[in-house]
């Protein structure tokens, strides 16, 4: 809130009156817009919303389109690209050495 010169219970205020006008602080945009420009109760405006939900559909689309390339490889040769710690529910085993500084990851 500091940074965007707006007082700490205005972001986060349901409705909030700008120059008469009911408006909503986006998270996104830092910067208030018309209550219309929102879903129900959520935080930021449609646009940003729409630009933010088009990058997960890519990202997705991209990653599905990998693994259906790799489909005719076979689960075998698959194993062996993954280091061969594949168990039979398709997981990967990774042993983490103490020392190591990565010791909270998380594999999407």
């Amino acid at each position: 809130h500091k940074r965007h010169k707006v007082c700490e219970h205005h972001p986060k205020a349901q409705v909030v009156l700008v120059g008469g006008m009911r408006q909503r602080f986006c998270q996104q945009c830092s910067r208030f817009h018309e209550l219309s420009e929102f879903d129900e109760t959520k935080r930021s405006c449609r646009r940003r919303l729409a630009g933010h939900n088009e990058r997960r559909r890519k990202n997705t689309a991209e990653s599905h389109a990998e693994g259906s390339s790799r489909k005719g490889t076979g689960t075998h040769q698959l194993k062996d690209i993954v280091c061969g710690q594949v168990d039979d529910r398709g997981r990967i085993q990774i042993t983490i050495h103490e020392n190591s500084t990565y010791k909270h990851f998380q594999i999407r």
